[in-house]
């Protein structure tokens, strides 16, 4: 008997739901009138340079993709991974986590690739992407512990930053749940290996393992490698460019940047579209632990968040439309 599935209309409105009670959550009790007004200050050619600086990534994105296909022995020019990689930014910015597979049917109908092959080649570059990502969290915690721990107690307060006596306890509850694990992996092996989240896990980190194993193989790793290290050079410039779009955050460190870029990106992950709502809360606590007031750290969030939003969309629909081109399609149809 097949498994009951959620509907995915249902998935979607449930997604939009969340991301609207967060944006309500982020902007509750907030003064709009200052919030506008700090907007108002920013000098656009910044945000613009951050625009194109994104973009540039996702260029990157689809030039590496091509190396991973090559080597597999199928065939594809630049600007179609290019376009079939905004296509997937553009579903991701709808329906959470549906980009991959938007992403490898638009590579499929324009060069009749195996969506299979294409999936694989995708979870290879999430892979390494997770690696990467998890490797900037950790300088992030290296060079700014403090400021993390002050990120994590003031979340549990009101958005005007009046601390709460004591905070909510991260690290005791963290290392709870690190015991808890370490005692079920001591004395229930059996029971653990077991459930079908151990299948999972494992399942997951042996793919990891496998991805990049693969990229070992490539025989222009160091390229693949160079691309990669070049999509988090622009990842973390295009938020660090915006610090100087407003003046009251044009005198931040790089190392408060990368901070910065550390609570964008766990916004990010959270299954809203377009991390809506998780973005601008989390920036904006992390521009208060900075210093500054809720109601600016939100404006620069608001003008950081709409800028690639705007990129991400764009992109999607200038790639929908030349990939359809190419077929002489109309429309693409992905699904979620």
């Amino acid at each position: 008997m097949a498994k009951p599935t959620i509907p995915g209309w249902l998935r979607t409105t449930g997604f939009a739901l969340l991301a609207i009670l967060l944006l309500i959550f982020a902007f509750d009790d907030v003064d709009l009138n200052k919030v506008w007004a700090s907007a108002k200050e920013a000098k656009w050619g910044y945000i613009m340079l951050s625009i194109a600086l994104g973009y540039t990534a996702v260029l990157s994105r689809g030039k590496r993709w091509t190396y991973v296909l090559r080597h597999l022995g199928y065939s594809t020019s630049t600007w179609r991974a290019v376009h079939a990689t905004g296509v997937g930014y553009l579903v991701n910015m709808a329906i959470p986590r549906a980009g991959e597979v938007a992403r490898a049917t638009a590579l499929n109908r324009a060069d009749n690739i195996p969506v299979n092959v294409l999936i694989g080649t995708i979870l290879i570059e999430r892979t390494i992407d997770l690696l990467m990502m998890a490797g900037l969290l950790g300088l992030a915690f290296i060079g700014a512990s403090g400021e993390i721990q002050t990120l994590l107690d003031i979340t549990q307060q009101n958005t005007d930053g009046s601390p709460k006596s004591g905070g909510f306890p991260w690290m005791s509850l963290f290392g709870g749940i690190v015991g808890l694990v370490l005692i079920f992996a001591v004395f229930f092996q059996k029971q653990v290996r077991a459930t079908a989240f151990y299948t999972k896990l494992v399942t997951f980190l042996e793919g990891m393992m496998e991805g990049v194993r693969a990229v070992g193989q490539l025989p222009n790793k160091w390229a693949f490698w160079g691309h990669t290290f070049f999509i988090w050079a622009c990842y973390y410039v295009m938020v660090y460019v915006c610090f100087y779009a407003l003046p009251f955050t044009a005198n931040f460190t790089l190392a408060q940047g990368l901070f910065v870029m550390m609570a964008a990106s766990l916004g990010v992950l959270v299954p809203v579209p377009g991390g809506v709502g998780a973005y601008h809360y989390l920036v904006a606590m992390a521009l208060v632990v900075l210093g500054l007031p809720y109601e600016q750290g939100l404006a620069f969030a608001t003008i950081v968040h709409a800028a690639q939003a705007l990129m991400l969309i764009s992109s999607g629909v200038i790639g929908l439309i030349a990939l359809s081109a190419r077929k002489g399609r109309t429309s693409f149809h992905g699904k979620g």
